[in-house]
């Protein structure tokens, strides 16, 4: 079974606040798995995947333009 990460590892793993890794979640309609308590369960692709979005962020590229490019980098 695939390694899980909690929020709190999500964070430290990616350096991005919790809510901003919700924002995201909500803005890109990124689908996150969640726990049987409805906590959201992270797994290394979204942990990736959201390194991927630092990274066009700070790029300086706006969530607008990153959501259009999700299929892209979603692609493994």
């Amino acid at each position: 079974m695939e390694k899980r990460y909690t929020v709190r590892q999500a964070v430290t793993l990616t350096g991005v606040k919790s809510y901003v890794l919700r924002y995201w979640e909500e803005e890109l309609d990124l689908k996150i798995n969640r726990n049987e308590m409805g906590h959201r369960c992270y797994t290394g692709y979204d942990i990736q995947l959201f390194l991927n979005i630092k990274e066009l962020k700070r790029r300086g590229l706006q969530l607008r333009a990153i959501k259009k490019l999700i299929p892209q980098i979603t692609v493994s």
